[in-house]
């Protein structure tokens, strides 16, 4: 992997972001009294939330593109991004439909069709050690139109990383969503003052500030890879 390209990658999508929040906030000035300018800040809130949430998932599709591209066999990576990786095995696994093999003989015995699930699902088992690595951005990165911190854990487990890794800025994030949520609900309709978006948006970037130099130093140590 060529680290300065993942690293200027990560950089130019926190950069390019940050530079629209702040061509928008620069409007401000524009604007005739206080009220109106709180009432500016509610939409300022839905942008903040909204390259917060497409950042994230930029930014660790960028890590996940570049393990796939690392060709790294199951049996070398750590095991949250091997259980990813098998992400359409274990749902055919737990899978109500029935089973081709069995659609004649016993279409409606369930159990049969789960049975037989099991023991292909065991028969596949030596050959996924040898298997390379393929995770799915759309699937891992799943941020679920929400980027709540138990979705950001969720994540982060998949991928292998501690789950309280950005467990300092959760306070950050709840006040985020919850601001974001209030102005799509119509219960935030007075908007912001001055303070409370500058806290908020100057938190929010110390968060995407933080992904870029997470996701480098693990794949600058190769942390997605076991321990010997």
């Amino acid at each position: 992997m060529n680290l300065a390209d993942i690293r200027a990658e990560l950089e130019d999508e926190l950069r390019w972001r940050s530079e629209e929040l702040r061509f928008l906030k620069n409007q401000l000035t524009d604007l005739r009294n206080d009220d109106e300018r709180c009432q500016f800040r509610r939409a300022l809130v839905v942008m903040l939330y909204a390259h917060f949430e497409g950042f994230w998932k930029a930014a660790f599709s960028i890590y996940v593109k570049t393990l796939n591209s690392e060709g790294i066999l199951c049996k070398d990576a750590v095991n949250h991004l091997v259980a990813a990786s098998l992400f359409d095995l274990f749902s055919a696994l737990s899978s109500q439909a029935k089973h081709p093999y069995f659609r004649e003989r016993a279409a409606d015995d369930t159990k049969l069709h789960q049975l037989y699930r099991q023991v292909e699902f065991i028969d596949n088992l030596p050959n996924i050690d040898t298997t390379r690595l393929e995770l799915s951005a759309e699937k891992v990165v799943d941020t679920e139109s929400n980027l709540w911190p138990v979705v950001i854990r969720k994540i982060l487990f998949r991928l292998g990383f501690p789950d309280q890794t950005f467990g300092s800025h959760e306070g950050a994030v709840w006040n985020l969503v919850n601001k974001r949520n209030g102005v799509s609900h119509g219960t935030d309709r007075l908007g912001f003052t001055a303070k409370e978006f500058n806290e908020l948006e100057y938190a929010v970037l110390n968060i995407m500030e933080d992904v870029v130099k997470i996701l480098f130093s693990w794949l600058r140590e190769r942390k997605f890879l076991k321990t010997t």
